[in-house]
């Protein structure tokens, strides 16, 4: 699983055969064939593995919050460090087009959901509502995933962490409108 992740991570999808996760992994072909059906079947998986464990980090510093900017800061902030622990692994799960998985498989949506069900718990501040349009969200999904991704191709200086501030400002008056 290892192997598929830096092999999607650093080369995509494209490249991403079974004989180069086999070499990356230091393995012949017949040992992944025996542990999955298919490319897509250890695709799936690895894909499911890293989206849910990501949700678990999510849901653990933000599910409780209330106030819209610490909500947005502790989702940005989680999904940063991710990255920045396992920018192969983040790549993988959240840069990777087409993506590896259905869109309509559990894991495809479990953080975007998270996030909508965290969101909707919040109290907007006085004179403002929550822009709860599929437009705000998709714009957010953009400016959380722009730093990581620019990172990953060279074009920005790490850590992604760095950026938490500024795209968690960004994205808590994106996601606010006023009354």
């Amino acid at each position: 699983m290892d192997a598929m992740i830096k092999v999607v991570g650093s080369d995509g999808i494209q490249n991403a055969s079974v004989r180069a996760i086999a070499r990356e992994a230091d393995c012949n072909e017949a040992v992944l064939y025996h542990h999955f059906e298919n490319k897509n079947a250890m695709q799936e998986e690895v894909f499911s593995s890293l989206v849910f464990e990501l949700a678990a980090t999510r849901r653990a510093s933000a599910t409780n919050e209330t106030d819209l900017g610490t909500f947005i800061r502790s989702w940005v902030e989680s999904s940063y460090r991710f990255y920045d622990e396992r920018p192969n692994a983040f790549s993988f799960v959240l840069l990777t087009f087409p993506p590896v998985m259905p869109i309509d498989h559990a894991a495809f949506t479990a953080n975007s959901d998270l996030f909508v069900a965290c969101f909707k718990k919040i109290t907007p501040p006085p004179g403002s509502l929550l822009n709860l349009t599929d437009a705000s969200f998709s714009a957010f999904r953009g400016l959380l995933l722009g730093p990581p991704r620019d990172i990953h191709l060279g074009k920005l200086a790490g850590p992604a962490t760095n950026f938490v501030d500024e795209i968690a400002a960004l994205g808590t008056t994106l996601l606010l409108k006023p009354a």
